[in-house]
């Protein structure tokens, strides 16, 4: 049976860091920029690139998300979710998403995001951002699916000398259609 439940950093952490967290892919997204404007060229490469997600240095006190969700199989996690909430631009920023690449097909990463959107919203957040790497091709395409839309990169915040030379840091954003403002905001409106 699967479960969602929320993380337990005390009880969850050995089994977090051995979640399948990799990816491979053919395809990757090369930055094409001109003197005015950027676009995404979709490219094959080979051989294929697989590439693990780091997540050892974000599960410690200085974590940068607030909340989190994992999906449970057979006492094992197969999925997390892991987000917070920026009161100042009323955005979620969605800091991890991540299914065991066995599971992945399944719907596991989809109730991810409506689980976030749905937070997100209870939280009077205006929209769900994420990043993304240009060479992560599976979840480019599946946050797109998602209905999530680009809105900008970084050319400059992965290493050059990295695993991935060219890789670019894409910026993904779902707007929130109904959005619960939070009661401090409805009391000011009054």
């Amino acid at each position: 049976m699967r479960l969602m439940r929320p993380v337990d950093l005390t009880r969850d952490r050995r089994r977090l860091l051995a979640l399948d967290r990799s990816f491979v892919t053919e395809r990757v997204q090369r930055v094409v920029r001109t003197d005015v404007s950027f676009s995404l060229e979709d490219m094959p490469i080979d051989p294929p690139l697989r590439k693990d997600l780091p997540l050892e240095y974000d599960l410690g006190e200085a974590r940068t998300w607030e909340d989190g969700f994992v999906a449970e199989f057979d006492d094992e996690i197969i999925g997390f979710a892991a987000w917070s909430h920026e009161a100042w631009n009323r955005r979620t920023v969605l800091w991890h998403l991540y299914v065991a690449a066995r599971h992945r097909g399944n719907g596991i990463g989809g109730a991810f995001v409506s689980l976030v959107a749905d937070q997100a919203r209870v939280a009077g957040m205006r929209a769900v951002w994420l990043e993304t790497s240009s060479v992560n091709s599976p979840a480019i395409a599946f946050y797109r699916r998602q209905g999530f839309t680009l809105c900008g990169l970084d050319l400059s915040l992965y290493d050059p000398a990295g695993s991935a030379p060219g890789e670019a840091a894409l910026y993904f954003v779902l707007p929130l259609e109904s959005t619960i403002m939070p009661t401090a905001v409805r009391m000011e409106q009054k």
